[in-house]
């Protein structure tokens, strides 16, 4: 084909721009301006000690309600957001969601109903023999089964007071992970799965759901908690009180005198060693110490019948110490 081809000349410039325009239409998606930044996962396993606790207390708390041996491990933590999560869940289902003060949003816990309905025939006495095979919980199963959840719920906060303050409030029950509204819409959150054994029964989940916003606010806290110590100014001003409160020994250490070894060997009980003059004239500055550390000097005096030490000097403490 001859360069002034018009023909030629069309297809050899449109080719390639009809590709890039091809290829740029594939690779774009629109952005979506709720979308939230997922937390890091060093920042996020921070927090794996605490929700490894969260599971044990709620194994204790199932234990105590239903009077069985229940195990709660944390098998792992991930992130995703709501609506993906909620669509992924069976429905019917079991779904208990709380408010965790002062923090916005709501949290949820997931109990299957094969794993809702065990704990109840447990709770009315059963020995979870058989299970019906069903999936939709009566509204008696329903609230059984949310009393379980309350109890499960008032154990979350323990794990984490020792640097944060949460209060479960406002508890509700549903069937349906989509008739709960943790926030607005694409909330992003972290979902603790936990496996769940009870007695020889095993290959139970249950999952807390808990949105980002309030998972970033503990890991904020538990920083600070790290990097400005454990005690807040309350606390720190009563251990400072009680330390000052405890008692220490303070020593007053004499002047090593010399004695030769027939001197020494020459000693017997009753014997008298002067240890120098205690004549104002006479008077030496003697180290003080508290610990075997240098706190300052002092002399001997007398004070009627009694003897005492006056301060001379106070070692004054440096900013290191």
């Amino acid at each position: 084909m001859s360069p002034s081809d018009p023909s030629g000349a069309l297809v050899g410039i449109g080719s390639p721009a009809s590709a890039i325009v091809a290829d740029v239409a594939t690779r774009a998606r629109p952005f979506d301006l709720r979308r939230q930044e997922a937390i890091e996962r060093s920042r996020l396993r921070r927090l794996q000690p605490m929700f490894e606790t969260v599971a044990h207390r709620l194994g204790g708390s199932l234990s105590s309600a239903l009077r069985q041996p229940v195990r709660v491990e944390l098998a792992e933590l991930d992130q995703a957001n709501w609506e993906d999560y909620a669509g992924s869940l069976p429905d019917p289902t079991f779904v208990s969601s709380t408010a965790l003060l002062p923090h916005e949003g709501r949290c949820t816990l997931h109990i299957p109903s094969p794993l809702a309905l065990l704990l109840v025939d447990y709770c009315l006495g059963g020995d979870g023999g058989s299970q019906p095979e069903r999936s939709q919980l009566t509204d008696l199963e329903l609230s059984l089964t949310g009393e379980l959840a309350e109890g499960m719920w008032g154990e979350i906060p323990h794990p984490f007071a020792s640097f944060a303050s949460i209060n479960p409030a406002m508890t509700s029950a549903t069937t349906s992970a989509l008739l709960v509204q943790v926030g607005r819409p694409g909330t992003l959150c972290v979902l603790a799965r936990m496996k769940v054994s009870l007695g020889e029964l095993t290959g139970f989940e249950i999952g807390l759901c808990m949105p980002a916003n309030i998972v970033r606010s503990l890991i904020d806290q538990l920083e600070r908690h790290h990097n400005h110590g454990a005690l807040s100014g309350v606390d720190r001003d009563e251990a400072r009180r009680r330390l000052l409160a405890v008692p220490v020994e303070l020593q007053l250490g004499y002047p090593a005198i010399g004695l030769t070894p027939a001197e020494l060997l020459g000693l017997q009980v009753g014997d008298v060693i002067h240890l120098g003059s205690f004549e104002p004239d006479a008077l030496r500055a003697l180290p003080l110490t508290v610990g075997d550390v240098p706190f300052g000097t002092g002399v001997l005096v007398e004070r009627g019948k009694r003897l005492a030490c006056t301060i001379l000097t106070k070692k004054e403490p440096r900013d290191d110490q």
